[in-house]
């Protein structure tokens, strides 16, 4: 959990501007970036981060939902693109969130922070597919929640 908030954090902070016409284009830059420093995550993130497939819904502010796919391997993004609504990925996990809540962490001194706030408010809201990531799911915030204790996140 703790390894895939991280990842989310590194991938939203690509979202400048949200409602681009070419959302798909502006973020790929920022993709190639997070996988540049990707071998910088520590091995237990690297090893939580897996082999996932999000899918992202992001509500723009002017109401439209913009819909992402987002492929990791080995904490790499593999495939980043946008995807209509009902587009069938597999997927892993499902997230969503708004463009407000995206441009707050962007403008934030402390983004992880700010995500975890927003995830603990209902901003973001992060959803395993399947009960086995249901279970690595609970697991993960568990293990997200005492590092918090512990001062780690």
């Amino acid at each position: 959990m703790k390894s895939q908030i991280i990842m989310l954090i590194l991938i939203m902070t690509a979202l400048i501007p949200v409602a681009s016409a070419d959302i798909v284009g502006d973020l790929d830059l920022k993709v190639n970036e997070y996988n540049e420093n990707a071998d910088q995550l520590p091995s237990f993130l690297k090893s939580l981060l897996g082999n996932e497939v999000i899918k992202l819904s992001i509500m723009t502010n002017d109401g439209k939902e913009i819909y992402l796919k987002l492929v990791t391997e080995d904490a790499y993004v593999t495939i980043f693109e946008k995807i209509d609504k009902n587009t069938e990925i597999g997927e892993t996990i499902v997230i969503g969130t708004s463009e407000d809540t995206i441009q707050k962490i962007l403008s934030s001194e402390d983004p992880l922070t700010t995500f975890l706030d927003a995830k603990e408010n209902g901003e973001i809201v992060i959803e395993p597919v399947g009960f086995v990531n249901n279970i690595a799911f609970t697991v993960a915030n568990v293990l997200l929640k005492i590092s918090q204790f512990l001062g780690f996140a």
